[in-house]
């Protein structure tokens, strides 16, 4: 009995643990909104509605809303990543106005609030991987999708005993 109890301890110690990382990842997005929205529109809006659902991410992960739940939260992180790093890359399109005219790209801005222009990000701030460097914001989001990933197995066999 006294090991079921252990058990269902730790579920609720980890469920916690992967919630807040999803909630510092969005909360640091929600911080990035504003001067996004004024500058690019569409970028903002991916951090305004992309930070609430990270945020709002911590209910279906605490309260174990099931399997279906967990895969949408791990894909949906998986894809905020990848369009980070296609950025990171130059992969994604710069965009343009209706005339087609390429503005320069604005520079980004980084969790502190600061600005950087790509890749030259100041060092001390996240961890360089390949040359690229992964702000903190991204650390969260990767340690989100393993930490839940962890988790789903450890309800996953807990059901199945």
């Amino acid at each position: 009995m006294s090991q079921s109890l252990t058990k269902d301890k730790k579920i609720l110690i980890f469920s916690f643990v992967t919630a807040a990382t999803t909630v510092i990842a969005g909360t640091y997005h929600l911080q990035m909104a504003p001067r996004s929205l004024s500058h690019n529109l569409g970028e903002g809006m991916l951090f305004l509605v992309g930070g609430m659902l990270q945020i709002f991410w911590a209910v279906p992960v605490i309260k174990r809303w099931g399997k279906i739940w967990q895969i949408i939260g791990i894909v949906g992180t998986i894809v905020f990543f990848v369009l980070w790093l296609s950025d990171r890359l130059h992969l994604l399109p710069e965009g343009g106005g209706p005339s087609g005219h390429m503005p320069p790209r604005e520079p980004r801005g980084n969790f502190t609030g600061g600005e950087f222009q790509k890749g030259s990000a100041p060092r001390g701030l996240g961890l360089e991987i390949g040359g690229i460097l992964v702000p903190p914001i991204e650390m969260f989001q990767i340690a989100f999708v393993g930490l839940y990933i962890v988790l789903s197995k450890m309800i996953s066999s807990r059901q199945h005993k």
